[in-house]
């Protein structure tokens, strides 16, 4: 496990080991300080979580503004105090706004600038607020780690792509509470080839979900709870699973892909699956249906 800690702190420590041991010993803490001092300050996971970070409080239930603040300070510490400024391969960020929203979103936004490089591979950013208001700077993906990026998870933010990203390298997509259209999630997924997980989940925004094509590589797609989708139409020819769960009906074409496992749950989908899946699904392996206002007729 990685403990970060502020150059600060690490200092008090060698300077009270300094003084406590022989010359010779104290020589060699110094060295094993310093070495733990580099190794953190260009250490390639970054994790900033309530569990890594602040373990002793529970930031999702704070109403202390003084508690989210110091947990935001700790991480501005921690990144502010690096060496190895490009060397940052995955990031998890958990940003918690103030209860009082003082703090605007300026801070998020230097933090992404600072840990996003051409090196990043994964990148993880939960914001915990009452409501989806962050914008997440598309253009940092496109000019920082567009050629880099496998893992993508994005929590409670804006996303509004309005040219192609260039995400080639980008693997997994999992997009939940995420202000998105199918519009402008169409241009991210039209650059992003080599994707083969896509999750939607509570992105109320889709009306329309199309999955183009060019998605070869695509093997799995689960939407969920997005409220207001009415079609997915997919044309990605490898799509082997499929999950879906809606409150309403949502008319669903799997175009040629060679689909294996599905899972419905939404109404009416005992009727829809037993009208539409023989003949559109016809590799089906794998079928589990959770349905509601069902109508059955006995004659």
């Amino acid at each position: 496990m990685m403990i970060f800690s502020t150059c600060a702190r690490v200092q008090d420590i060698w300077c009270r080991i300094h003084f406590l041991l022989p010359m010779q010993d104290a020589a060699r803490a110094a060295c094993v300080s310093r070495s733990f001092l580099h190794s953190w300050r260009c250490h390639p996971n970054l994790t900033f979580t309530n569990e890594t970070m602040c373990p002793k409080e529970d930031l999702k239930a704070a109403g202390s503004n003084a508690i989210i603040r110091d947990y935001n300070n700790k991480i501005d510490c921690v990144l502010r105090n690096r060496l190895c400024t490009d060397a940052v391969t995955k990031l998890k960020l958990d940003y918690h706004v103030p209860p009082d929203g003082a703090e605007s979103y300026h801070r998020l936004d230097s933090w992404l600038q600072m840990a996003v490089t051409p090196r990043t591979k994964e990148l993880e950013l939960l914001v915990w607020s009452k409501e989806a208001s962050f914008d997440f700077p598309c253009t940092l993906l496109s000019d920082r780690c567009g050629g880099s990026i496998q893992k993508l998870l994005l929590f409670r933010c804006a996303l509004r792509p309005t040219f192609q990203l260039g995400l080639r390298s980008l693997k997994t997509l999992h997009l939940r509470d995420v202000r998105v259209t199918g519009e402008e999630l169409g241009c991210l997924l039209s650059s992003s080839t080599a994707l083969e997980h896509l999750k939607l989940v509570y992105c109320d925004d889709i009306v329309r979900l199309e999955i183009p094509c060019l998605l070869q590589r695509l093997s799995f797609l689960e939407v969920s709870g997005c409220t207001n989708l009415q079609v997915i139409e997919n044309k990605a020819p490898n799509l082997s699973r499929f999950y879906l769960e809606a409150g309403e009906l949502v008319q669903v074409s799997f175009g040629e892909s060679k689909v294996k496992d599905v899972q419905l749950r939404q109404g009416y989908a005992i009727n829809y699956a037993i009208e539409n899946l023989p003949s559109r699904v016809p590799n089906l392996e794998t079928l589990n249906i959770q349905s509601s206002h069902e109508v059955w007729s006995c004659s």
